[in-house]
């Protein structure tokens, strides 16, 4: 017999005391929400890799302007390089509600991004 000062192994609780009380936590912490994840299907995909390809081109023009500025020569420019992030900016946080909504405002939010990416690129690089 063993007295109460004496550890026992427990397959619940390792070295758990003789007259321990064990409890059971939930798998979740209260007071937490569940997340539901939804398939994306390739419009939200393309909305993604559309808002990602603007964030690096934005860190591209950035460092580019840096350079410049480092070499005493010409650069990007002050539009380009606050275009390129205001763009980015504007993408990632359309792109991020067409992750989390569902139905015609994820489609709304894709199709957004996609209008984001064609009117930066337009007004940026092509105009």
């Amino acid at each position: 017999m063993t007295s109460v000062s004496e550890p026992m192994n427990s397959p619940t609780v390792p070295f758990a005391m003789s007259g321990a009380t064990t409890v059971a936590l939930s798998a979740e912490p209260p007071g937490s929400r569940r997340v539901t994840t939804h398939r994306g299907g390739f419009g939200r995909e393309l909305a993604g890799a559309l808002a990602v390809g603007l964030s690096v081109l934005a860190i591209v023009v950035l460092v580019f302007q840096v350079l410049a500025w480092i070499r005493n020569v010409p650069g990007p420019g002050a539009a380009m390089v606050g275009g390129h992030l205001g763009a980015a900016v504007l993408a990632v946080l359309v792109q991020r509600v067409a992750d989390r909504a569902a139905g015609w405002l994820a489609a709304v939010a894709a199709v957004a991004v996609v209008a984001i990416t064609a009117a930066t690129m337009w007004l940026l690089w092509w105009a």
